[in-house]
């Protein structure tokens, strides 16, 4: 009895949020002209200069140890 009285207001704020819905869903701009962001250019590596590299570990013996520290982490186990 109370579904029936009450019914027709449910069913009317159901209309009204499909309208709503629906103008906002189908209101989108035209996406065509859309297009995906441009992948970056690479660039060319740097080539290695030696003579500063070892320059730098021999001021840094912190350095020097944590390069030895990873390469030996890196080395396969015999």
């Amino acid at each position: 009895m109370i579904t029936s009285i009450y019914a027709h207001i449910l069913d009317e704020d159901r209309k009204v949020n499909a309208q709503k819905f629906e103008t906002t869903f189908y209101a989108k701009p035209d996406l065509r002209n859309v297009r995906p962001p441009e992948e970056p250019t690479k660039s060319e590596p740097v080539p290695l200069d030696l003579e500063s590299l070892v320059a730098q570990l021999q001021k840094s013996p912190e350095l020097a140890s944590a390069l030895a520290a990873l390469i030996a982490a890196q080395a396969p186990a015999k």
